[in-house]
This record gives structure tokens, C-alpha cells and sequence, in this order.
């Protein structure tokens, strides 16, 4: 850096001295700046509406998988009550099935998505994963105290609903342990 002489310095000090010590801006500058941004039409970052498009995105296929296995299964079980077995008119003997959907897509979604459970089911914390092991374990239960209660009662609409439920909700917690183990949805913390 270049060092002032004494009479240089002295006649700064002086021109320096001379300046208002408060200067107000000539405008507003930020109206100005405000409009000319949104004429040219900025659009914000593209990270705020990428997570929630690939969220989107992986609930519907998902959501698209899981219809497809539940109506591939749905087609291929044989009706519960549909079937008249022997007799007359009035003495009718229906023959039930309480077997899980057989239908080769059924299987291929189901294993598929098990399969996507499994693996991303390790990707969590061991409490987290028994947790859900456990809420998994409960379902089955239902799912199989449902079929007993149905080889007493063919006919109830109420347990043939819940039958239908229990799967429902075994494909749902493999969606939402696959869906939320996504290493390529980024997350956040709140």
C-alpha cells in the first residue's frame, strides 16, 4: 500500500471533512428491482416443487401396484358365497374359500412389493423396524382370526369386508415403508 506524504494526508483529512456525514439514497432502488424480476418471470428454485413431484409420483405407482395386484386377486378368488354344492331350492350348500388370491400378477405385485419391504425395512432403526414388524404381525393375526371366524359364518358381509381390509392394509404398510425409505426422496427434518 502506498504511503501519503504529510501534506497529502492533511488535504485528505480536509476533503473528507468536507463530505455530509448523512446521505439519503437518491430513490428507492427496490421497487424498481421487485418489478423488472417478476416481468422476466423467475420461477423459485427447482428443489422446492422436485420433492414434492417425486413423492407424487411414488405414491401413484404405488398406489397403481397395489390396485393392480388387489384387483388381479380379486379376479381369480373364487366368490365366497357364489357357488351352490348339492341340494334343492330351499337346502343350498355353498362352498366358501378364505385362501389368500391365487391370480399370477396378485402374486408377482405381492412379491415384488415384499420384496421392496424387506429391503428397505433394514434401511431403518432397529426400534423403528421391530415397531413395524410388529404392527405387520398384527395384521396377519387379524387376517388369519378373521378367516376362522368366516369358516363359521360364510355369509357375513361384515367379515368378508374385513378380510379384504386386513390385505389392504398389509399392502398399505409395504407401500409406506418403501415409499418413506426412499433414498432418492431427499427429507427434511421439522
Amino acid at each position: 500500500m502506498n504511503e501519503l506524504s504529510p501534506a497529502n494526508r492533511t488535504e485528505l483529512d480536509l476533503r473528507l471533512a468536507a463530505l455530509p456525514l448523512d446521505v439519503a439514497p437518491p430513490r428507492d432502488l427496490w421497487p424498481g428491482i421487485a418489478a423488472s424480476i417478476a416481468a422476466a418471470g423467475v420461477r423459485p428454485a427447482t428443489a422446492r416443487w422436485r420433492r414434492p413431484l417425486a413423492l407424487a409420483a411414488g405414491v401413484a405407482i404405488t398406489a397403481i401396484a397395489a390396485a393392480l395386484g388387489w384387483q388381479a386377486g380379486r379376479q381369480s378368488v373364487t366368490p365366497l358365497a357364489a357357488t351352490p354344492v348339492a341340494g334343492t331350492a330351499t337346502d343350498r350348500l355353498v362352498q366358501a374359500s378364505f385362501a389368500m388370491p391365487e391370480g399370477h400378477e396378485y402374486r408377482a405385485t405381492r412379491i415384488a412389493l415384499e420384496r421392496s419391504y424387506r429391503e428397505r425395512l433394514e434401511l431403518l432403526a432397529p426400534a423403528t423396524r421391530g415397531r413395524i414388524e410388529e404392527d405387520l404381525a398384527a395384521i396377519r393375526q387379524a387376517n388369519a382370526d378373521i378367516r376362522s371366524a368366516l369358516a363359521a359364518d360364510p355369509q357375513s358381509a361384515v367379515l368378508n369386508r374385513l378380510l379384504e381390509s386386513t390385505w389392504q392394509q398389509e399392502f398399505d404398510l409395504y407401500a409406506t415403508v418403501t415409499r418413506n425409505t426412499d433414498p432418492a426422496v431427499p427429507r427434511t427434518r421439522t
